[in-house]
């Protein structure tokens, strides 16, 4: 019963799909950031400041009851501030450069320890020709194993012999918990322009034939922190910095009534929407309504793949307005967005 629910299912999307003929294409574009910041800071040094005193005794105890390496938590810092400065290769806007000084002032509470001394601020920046420092200053983790057996059915046998069976399975599961707080330093207007606290968790489970074999596949503690660390960092640098991004859109690619459609559908696809749009746009003036709603919706996804934003909303306003499309209402107000997005990134530069 249960398969056959499931090919009466996929025959039901098939017949969607072949209802709506649709293609997707992929944009590059430039996503402004969540902040501006000041137009006269172009780098940013980035300091790693976890580095625990050894007056901190509460710290280091808290290190050794939680079974925190220093070792791991200061590669899990390396990569972060490794994923951070590799991101903002990509913005047309930042550079940045990683200090190779550690600073002590890490903090295990919640709260961010005081800030660093403007000059020092002015000293590192000055070395580093930046104008600004990024600073890691709180970063703590932990890592919790559970494990245990549990029920599976597995596959056995060959041909007419072939049967399900219930086995023994032994799992082992690891919760990543890492904590981190980033500051940012003017260095010229002498400011604390951004300061965020992340607590992110990721979990990773394997499954073996015994216990020890699924402990020995899962991943280690250390590796877990830098993977949860570079995760923050990247979403960190989106805050602050214009980066690349893929954005998608569908586009009508046939109809038996309108072979404009697809006229311009094949054209799009070998990344001629130059002609793409032509073909779209003549066929307007002699397809009925409803196909006339598709192809002025094309043309205004051929404007967005050419760039030009203003045609774009002007194309689909009609598509919406002039012939009922209701996809295009909604693809009104995405183009909207990105055009604000556009003056921002202006803004921003």
């Amino acid at each position: 019963m249960k398969r056959q629910f499931l090919l009466i299912s996929s025959a039901f999307l098939l017949l969607i799909s072949a209802c709506t003929h649709r293609s997707r294409v992929s944009i590059n574009v430039m996503r402004p950031a969540d902040i501006t910041l000041p137009s006269e800071i172009e780098g940013f040094l980035l300091v790693d400041r976890t580095e625990l005193d050894k007056k901190n005794k509460l710290g280091l105890l808290e290190g050794i009851l939680t079974g925190e390496l220093p070792e791991e938590d200061k590669a899990a810092v390396q990569r972060g501030l490794s994923t951070l400065n590799s991101t903002f290769q990509s913005s047309p806007r930042f550079h940045a450069t990683i200090a190779q000084e550690r600073l002590k002032g890490n903090s295990l509470s919640a709260a961010f320890p005081a800030h660093i001394e403007w000059s020092e601020i002015e000293r590192l920046c000055k070395k580093y020709n930046t104008e600004a420092v990024l600073a890691i200053e709180m970063f703590d983790t932990d890592f919790i194993i559970t494990k245990g057996k549990r029920k599976t059915k597995k596959t056995v046998g060959e041909g007419d012999k072939k049967r399900e069976v219930e086995v023994d399975e032994f799992y082992a599961s690891g919760v990543s918990n890492v904590t981190m707080g980033i500051r940012v330093y003017d260095a010229i207007n002498k400011k604390i322009i951004d300061e965020q606290f992340y607590k992110r968790t990721n979990t990773w489970e394997e499954a073996a034939s015994s216990k020890a074999e699924a402990l020995a596949k899962l991943i280690m503690k250390g590796d877990a922190s830098s993977r949860v660390s570079a995760q923050i960092a990247d979403q960190y640098a989106y805050r602050i910095a214009p980066l690349p991004v893929r954005i998608s859109r569908s586009y009508f690619r046939k109809h038996k009534r309108a072979p404009s459609i697809a006229m311009g559908a094949r054209m799009a696809e070998v990344n001629r929407w130059e002609d793409a749009l032509k073909a779209w746009d003549e066929g307007v003036s002699i397809a009925d309504k409803k196909r006339a709603g598709f192809l002025r919706y094309n043309t205004a996804v051929a404007h967005e793949v050419l760039g030009d934003l203003d045609q774009a909303i002007s194309n689909a306003q009609d598509a919406y307005i002039k012939y009922g499309n209701k996809d295009a209402q909604g693809y009104v107000r995405v183009l909207e967005g990105r055009r604000s997005d556009e003056q921002r990134l202006r803004e921003q530069e």
